[in-house]
């Protein structure tokens, strides 16, 4: 018989607050355009990214295959969030429109 893999619920966590950054980096950043409804949905994809990547270390460490891909997803909505920031600092520094 073929052994399954086991998942344990951190795991599954980490890829479910990996996929809500995500999408509330999407919908904060794409659908509100006032600079502080903005801000709101970066700063919780943030939040929700970091927490997918701790939670992700704590299932690999468990040894759940799900705990990779949500550090994965974790590490890309943080990366987004700052080349986002970046992007936006550099054009509102050389536009003078802050």
């Amino acid at each position: 018989m073929e052994e399954k893999d086991k998942h344990s619920q951190v795991g599954i966590a980490s890829i479910i607050l990996g996929i809500l950054g995500l999408i509330l980096y999407f919908i904060g950043w794409f659908f509100y355009s006032f600079a502080d409804n903005r801000l709101y949905g970066i700063v919780i994809g943030v939040i929700f990214g970091i927490l997918a990547v701790i939670l992700g270390y704590v299932a690999k460490k468990q040894g759940d295959t799900y705990g990779t891909y949500g550090m994965y997803l974790g590490a890309i909505v943080i990366i987004i969030v700052l080349i986002t920031v970046l992007l936006t600092t550099v054009t509102s520094v050389e536009t003078g429109y802050y």
